[in-house]
């Protein structure tokens, strides 16, 4: 028997975003009810444009965003910052606000507001960097394959993988790959059809 997945707002007052990676809508699950956008609740609306206005580097970076009209603006900053689907609320019922997940929209490795506007992922010793989350993309490989891979030297990948294991506090390659999939990063399958390279932007 499969166990079915509770993510916030499901079975209480949480908000969770996310957006459905096949059709490209944005959703939120509050109060025991998904909402699709732009129908959110107006509750929830000022929750994040109250989160919006706390954050005036976001407001700068939404304001340098080209072409970006002034009605999708809240709609983009939800997006960036909590497009993924994970296993802590965005924001909880007491309102308190998660920023640390981690979602491939599409726009990394060209975005210009890439680890500005969007969010890094919080671990237990501090942030995982760009360069630490291109390496669990490819977690489950050898190391000296995901230095060929990311054109690194073997000594530069061991270097970021002994800071991931420092950081995270997880010492083994399992429970990596763990992590990185209860963040919501797409593992490397190195048998999937589509080959593309995945990268992140130095």
């Amino acid at each position: 028997m499969s166990k079915q997945r509770i993510y916030a707002g499901m079975i209480d007052k949480g908000i969770e975003f996310f957006e459905d990676l096949e059709t490209k809508i944005l959703y939120c699950s509050h109060d025991m009810r998904q909402y699709r956008w732009p129908h959110f609740p107006k509750n929830v609306m000022r929750e994040i444009k109250k989160d919006m206005l706390r954050n005036p580097q976001d407001l700068k970076y939404l304001a340098q965003w080209p072409n970006l009209r002034s009605e999708d603006r809240v709609y983009r900053y939800i997006l960036c910052k909590f497009g993924g689907l994970d296993d802590e609320p965005d924001i909880n019922s007491d309102g308190k606000v998660h920023h640390s997940e981690y979602y491939e929209c599409g726009l990394r490795g060209k975005c210009p507001f890439e680890g500005k506007l969007c969010s890094s992922i919080k671990v237990a010793n501090g942030y995982l960097t760009k360069a630490e989350l291109e390496i669990l993309r490819f977690i489950r490989l050898p190391d000296k394959q995901i230095a060929q891979i990311l054109n690194k030297s073997p000594e530069t990948v061991s270097s970021q993988m002994q800071s991931i294991r420092t950081k995270t506090g997880e010492v083994d390659k399992v429970n990596l790959a763990i992590f990185a999939i209860e963040k919501g990063i797409n593992l490397y399958n190195p048998k999937s059809k589509n080959k593309t390279k995945w990268r992140l932007s130095r």
